[in-house]
């Protein structure tokens, strides 16, 4: 149980940390990410904020395989964010 509470406070931190970088913020508002966010079955894995199943989806991985899209991802790296 607290194993999966870890695992989801974690993934809230990941996202707070992403909503404030500015190559995310490129990223999300790309016409395409937009587009995919407006999928009713995209929207109810987004819901869920778990961050493995939705890159894992197979819209979002279909998406991302787009050159303008994969070089936007590219420049996300969460791991260097400092706050």
């Amino acid at each position: 149980m607290f194993g999966k509470m870890k695992d989801m406070m974690s993934q809230m931190q990941m996202m707070q940390k992403l909503m404030k970088d500015e190559n995310f913020k490129a990223f999300i508002s790309h016409p395409k990410v937009q587009q995919l966010f407006q999928d009713p079955e995209f929207k109810e894995v987004a819901k869920g904020r778990d961050f493995s199943k939705i890159v894992a989806h197979p819209k979002f991985m279909a998406m991302a395989k787009d050159p303008e899209v994969a070089a936007l991802m590219a420049k996300i790296n969460p791991q260097n964010m400092k706050f």
